[in-house]
């Protein structure tokens, strides 16, 4: 009726705020305990991801209902982070293309160390193919920068590039994971692979 008054919103109460922080805790503490763990044992059920996490099982179940949502969580925040990480190196960007190329591709390493996908997913999902597209627009500019200098091969199309790139990383992670390369060592080797041939 036009007499009613619009119920005002209630504010947050102090215990509102403390459950929200709680929550947020917790989440964190489960990605925390995952990625260790899941790198080490791979088939590792929520329940193991729990205990490890040091939180009840049903507390882990309300932010990821499935094994699968927690995957797909990893696999958000390593596109994130990896785009934050290459936005920054483009960003800063003051060397030749080929030296922003090698830093790009460095950062991408560094990433996928630190979450280690390879050891327990894919690293593809729906959920990313927005970034996908993304980072994909981001290493498309590097390596046409890079062709046009000559610093990269030039018999192979950019798209072809770009997908041999993604294939080295995720080839010589492992080896990063295992020390047998630095993230920086990692990061030559794929320079290396797709450097324009010496005259």
């Amino acid at each position: 009726m036009s007499g009613e008054r619009p119920v005002p919103e209630m504010a947050d109460t102090p215990g509102d705020r403390v459950r929200r922080i709680d929550a947020r805790r917790n989440l964190e503490a489960i990605i925390a305990a995952a990625v260790p763990l899941l790198t080490e044992r791979p088939r590792a059920s929520m329940q193991q991801i729990a205990a490890a996490a040091g939180l009840h099982r049903a507390t882990v179940h309300r932010h990821f209902p499935s094994r699968d949502d927690l995957l797909d969580e990893l696999r958000v925040r390593a596109l994130d982070e990896t785009l934050a990480r290459v936005e920054d190196v483009l960003g800063s960007a003051s060397a030749s293309a080929g030296e922003t190329l090698e830093r790009a591709t460095a950062a991408m390493i560094a990433v996928g160390d630190s979450y280690r996908l390879y050891r327990f997913t894919t690293w593809r999902n729906p959920e990313n193919d927005g970034n996908t597209q993304v980072l994909g627009g981001y290493l498309i500019g590097l390596l046409t920068d890079a062709q046009a200098a000559g610093e990269v091969r030039s018999d192979l199309a950019i798209r072809q590039l770009v997908a041999a790139l993604g294939g080295l990383v995720w080839a010589l992670l492992p080896q990063v994971g295992d020390g047998v390369l630095t993230v920086e060592q990692a990061a030559r080797t794929v320079s290396t692979l797709l450097a324009a041939p010496k005259a």
